[in-house]
């Protein structure tokens, strides 16, 4: 599976979390692991997803699509 953060993007800006900065003290996370969440680098673990779903408004299920396989040629 991989991280969707667009989807997290999108719900963020709708409840007014415009940064990373303000992700971490809305989801009480650090800053780093905030930082982190918001640019893709890796998905979020269990806990954090669920803090994060619960402040954007979505289920931590939707942070994740399954990654799609290239078409061989």
């Amino acid at each position: 599976m991989s991280y969707d953060r667009a989807l997290l993007h999108a719900a963020a800006h709708m409840r007014g979390i415009k940064n990373p900065t303000q992700l971490a003290r809305e989801a009480r996370l650090s800053v780093p692991t905030a930082w982190r969440i918001w640019n893709g680098i890796g998905a979020p673990r269990g806990d954090h997803a669920d803090r994060v779903a619960d402040v954007v408004g979505i289920a931590s299920s939707h942070l994740y699509t399954r990654a799609t396989a290239g078409v061989a040629a």
